[in-house]
């Protein structure tokens, strides 16, 4: 049995770290199932094959396909992944078809979700799911909070760190949300990831709302099962939200 997920997102959008929180395979390397495949997980742009398949030794059923997203390649990056995506669906064995997609964006940056990051939305993925996962959301935390230090109204320490959930999350809202409702495919679900870089920070949320977007019970129950850990009572705060 495996669960085969198929991760995009450009450089530095923290696909590498994802992966190993999910897997729990902090400084572990990646397996290779194609033989002649010594790419790893965030190789270099240009490098990437999508055909390429890789796994961590702590999660063996979970089988990852790794896209450079699509500033670097545009039109050709993204028809690679459609066609990849139809070729899978072609698969005759339920293990050798795509189950999910895992696009990861970084809120990082000063411009937002371009056109080209928006395309696989407006495209499609067919029955394959898409989790939007906006990465480094402690990044966006910052903006707000220089934005209220540095704003004239001489607020105390306390009441900054009061406000910045609420003015991070109202960017949050008009700089990545907004442009997402606006979209043709939307993603199945919003998952937010911040402070990976810290050991006590894991991604629960993401395998949770990636079980959920699936349709089959049989590969509901298998993603969860795959990492067998107590997080029962974390699935069910997740779940409660």
């Amino acid at each position: 049995k495996r669960f085969r997920i198929l991760v995009i997102g450009n450089a530095n959008a923290g696909k590498t770290t994802i992966l190993e929180k999910v897997c729990h395979a902090r400084g572990r390397k990646p397996i290779h199932l194609n033989s002649d495949s010594k790419l790893e997980p965030s190789a270099s742009r240009g490098n990437h094959e999508i055909e390429h398949q890789f796994q961590y030794p702590t999660a063996h059923g979970f089988v990852f396909h790794d896209s450079c997203g699509f500033e670097a390649g545009g039109a050709v990056e993204l028809q690679k992944v459609k066609d990849f995506i139809e070729n899978q669906a072609k698969g005759g064995q339920l293990k050798d078809q795509l189950h999910a997609i895992w696009y990861c964006l970084p809120t990082s940056n000063d411009r937002g979700m371009t056109n080209a990051e928006m395309s696989l939305f407006e495209s499609g993925t067919g029955n394959v799911p898409i989790i939007a996962i906006f990465t480094k959301m402690d990044a966006l935390d910052q903006v707000a909070r220089n934005q209220l230090m540095f704003n004239g109204d001489e607020l105390s320490y306390e009441e900054i760190e009061e406000q910045v959930p609420n003015l991070a999350e109202a960017m949050f809202q008009e700089k990545y949300l907004k442009r997402l409702d606006e979209v043709k495919h939307k993603p199945r679900y919003v998952v937010l990831l911040r402070d990976m870089n810290k050991e006590d920070t894991n991604c629960d949320e993401l395998i949770v709302r990636t079980s959920q977007a699936l349709d089959c019970d049989t590969l509901k129950l298998f993603c969860l099962s795959i990492l067998r850990i107590d997080i029962d009572s974390r699935i069910k705060q997740v779940i409660n939200r």
